[in-house]
């Protein structure tokens, strides 16, 4: 089977998980080995980024992975990168496909090694493949800088270059422009600077911070003293000329007109926000302790009300006890036939009258008539213990 067909051969896995993906893809490489010449074959066909579609009409991981596999087969590290640069510059084929995450995953026993370096970039970046995958957006727009970096000596031409590749986002400018030297970016800092002090322009603000967050005292140095501005003479000539409340810096730069000045100023800023953070937290511990507080509080009164309902329902039941007993209370000066009467007259039922009332009524139920003790016998009806009870199975044996 030919490589291309090998490459663009349909998913088969139903699932796409992690472990389907790497074993489907261990076993095409597997495949693929000794390829090398075919390979470049392919890298330069036409229609590469078409075919890699895989007829889903879109770039997928899976359309990645495969170009990666593609790319891993050309083994010197060199005539790779002169293919990637290649690519970068062909118009049809699409940058979507350089996902330096995944090609490294996939070409990582044939990477160039720092050996293969300048000795200057040794460590900087990691390889110039890397560089070339990082920025492949602005060597698409700016073919010329493939090969060359941004010149500070032509004003106008850096500028565009900045604006340009500060549009394409943060995260390109900082890719971009990680891999230059302290010295040139300096002088590109320098050039913007000069360009915002002719037109006051406030777009090329931004622009001048970003540039001057790339400056790093630690970077690289191309040639030690051969420039005219040093990180902090620069510093200096933006902080005297701008006028300018945040420039270099993206943050106040409190009116000083040196770097010292301003480290100094810095300084005093840092330690009243760290007293003021000091006293934040002060405060918020002790804000916390009393909210707690204040929610146990919450819950005791919670608590406190559940219990105040609690006995409000006692003392309402204890209340009606207290009104009945007011309402039998002329039950005690009855006689105990009178007190039958009384309750078989009552609309109430013949549990409402507490039992001790029928204790000495047992022997009067003769003396009722017989309609008397058959509304009697109904109110009984119910009677499953006590008094009442030996009331309803007296009756029901005269009945």
């Amino acid at each position: 089977m030919k490589l291309i067909e090998i490459l663009t051969q349909p998913y088969s896995k139903k699932c796409d998980c992690a472990g389907c993906i790497s074993k489907t893809y261990l076993e095409m490489a597997h495949a693929i080995v000794g390829l090398e010449s075919e390979a470049l074959t392919v890298l330069n066909e036409p229609r590469l980024s078409e075919m890699l579609k895989l007829q889903t009409g879109s770039f997928t991981n899976h359309s990645k992975i495969r170009f990666s596999l593609l790319l891993s087969l050309v083994k010197d590290p060199k005539r790779k990168l002169i293919f990637l640069k290649n690519l970068i510059q062909t118009p049809h084929f699409d940058l979507e496909l350089l996902d330096l995450k995944i090609i490294k995953q996939y070409n990582r026993n044939n990477q160039m090694t720092a050996r293969d370096q300048p000795w200057i970039f040794r460590n900087y970046w990691s390889t110039d493949i890397d560089r070339a995958i990082l920025n492949a957006p602005v060597f698409r727009m700016f073919p010329e800088l493939i090969e060359n970096k941004i010149v500070p000596y032509e004003s106008q031409r850096t500028i565009r270059y900045v604006i340009d590749i500060y549009n394409m986002g943060m995260n390109q400018f900082k890719a971009y422009f990680g891999c230059y030297l302290q010295d040139d970016m300096i002088l590109i800092t320098h050039v913007l600077f000069e360009e915002y002090l002719k037109t006051k322009q406030e777009a090329l603000v931004p622009l001048i911070q970003k540039a001057y967050i790339q400056i790093s005292e630690n970077r690289p140095v191309r040639f030690y003293g051969a420039y005219t501005y040093s990180y902090k003479e620069l510093t200096n000539k933006i902080l005297r000329e701008s006028n300018h409340d945040c420039l270099p810096f993206e943050t106040p730069n409190f009116g000083a007109k040196t770097l010292d000045e301003y480290h100094c100023y810095l300084d005093k800023a840092n330690l009243v926000k760290r007293r003021i953070n000091r006293s934040k937290i002060d405060f918020d511990s002790k804000l916390y302790r009393l909210e707690s507080k204040i929610s146990e509080y919450r819950k005791q009164i919670v608590s406190i009300e559940n219990e105040i309902d609690i006995v409000v329902k006692i003392l309402e039941h204890n209340e009606k006890s207290r009104k009945r007993l007011e309402e039998l209370q002329p039950l005690a000066d009855m006689h105990p036939l009178s007190r039958l009467e009384y309750v078989i007259k009552s609309e109430r039922a013949i549990f409402y009258f507490p039992e001790f009332i029928f204790e000495d009524s047992l022997g009067y139920i003769e003396e009722l008539t017989a309609e008397q003790r058959k509304v009697l016998s109904q109110k009984l009806s119910t009677a499953k213990r006590g008094i009442l009870k030996k009331m309803k199975l007296y009756l029901a044996q005269r009945i």
